[in-house]
């Protein structure tokens, strides 16, 4: 080997070594600014599942979605800013209280994860768990797209859920709106859904004027087309089931049917009051 060449090699091997550096300075830097912003790990934060109640067309519960709420200085609950930043194993621990407040009643139980939480390795792990523990019940895993990163690993997330439909979970797409894009972004997903959610919020228009890419009669026959159930959400009013009537939208959820509640402070307040 001449200099010139072992300069060369030289050369390459500096550079390499450069570049692996850098990348390792730059992942770690990612990860510990991602662990930094996961404020949901912290455990100083009194997180706790609601539930609400789904109805059918005749008043019966026929299933219940658990809503994480996250306390507030006074007092009050609200909606967390970054549910994706939410540990399957502390879902785990914040379920397992809510688990034993449930009816013990052949109905469905639905939870909503996000997209990090769906493909992270736990996930299996996380299914199997609350399959069960919550026997009777099913389980229903809810997703919502718009909140998922720009760039997603569709064959890995298919392959997840699949994986967790084979166990005998339900994949529920939640609040499908008005936009087209709503229905590009599940439309590679369409053969995986169980059921669909779509909420009156998002179809009330206050100006006649305003047009919407998509209407509920359009979820209605998408869901048909696809053996897929509909649920109908954000129902406060005669009116809006009157709607669901109309449409025979037969799964329904709304104040109209109950708030959430928190189903521990529930339990608690039956047991006083007997």
């Amino acid at each position: 080997m001449s200099l010139a060449q072992l300069e060369i090699g030289l050369l390459w091997l500096t550079g390499s070594i450069a570049v692996i550096f850098i990348l390792t300075i730059g992942t770690y830097y990612w990860y510990s600014r991602k662990r930094s912003n996961n404020y949901l790990e912290n455990d100083d934060f009194n997180l706790r599942y609601f539930i609400q109640k789904q109805v059918d067309f005749r008043g019966r519960t026929t299933g219940y979605e658990c809503l994480l709420r996250q306390q507030n200085t006074d007092g009050s609950w609200s909606l967390p800013p970054q549910l994706d930043s939410l540990p399957l194993q502390r879902v785990i621990f914040l379920l397992e209280d809510t688990f034993k407040a449930l009816p013990d009643e052949a109905i469905t139980l639905s939870i909503n994860l996000e997209y990090e939480q769906i493909i992270s390795p736990e996930f299996r792990y996380f299914v199997r768990w609350a399959i069960a523990n919550i026997e009777p019940m099913h389980l229903a895993i809810e997703y919502t797209p718009q909140y998922q990163p720009r760039r997603i690993n569709k064959r890995l997330f298919r392959r997840r859920i699949r994986e967790a439909r084979g166990y005998g979970m339900q994949f529920g797409i939640d609040n499908v709106g008005a936009s087209l894009a709503n229905l590009k972004n599940i439309q590679w997903l369409l053969k995986d859904i169980d059921t669909l959610k779509c909420s009156m919020r998002s179809f009330r228009k206050e100006d006649p004027s305003v047009w919407l890419d998509l209407n509920l009669q359009f979820w209605n026959q998408l869901s048909k087309e696809n053996n897929i159930d509909l649920i109908l959400m954000g129902i406060e009013n005669e009116a809006d089931e009157q709607l669901a009537e109309q449409l025979q939208i037969s799964i329904r959820q709304g104040y109209l049917f109950g708030h959430p509640i928190n189903p521990q402070q529930s339990t608690t307040k039956e047991n006083h009051d007997a």
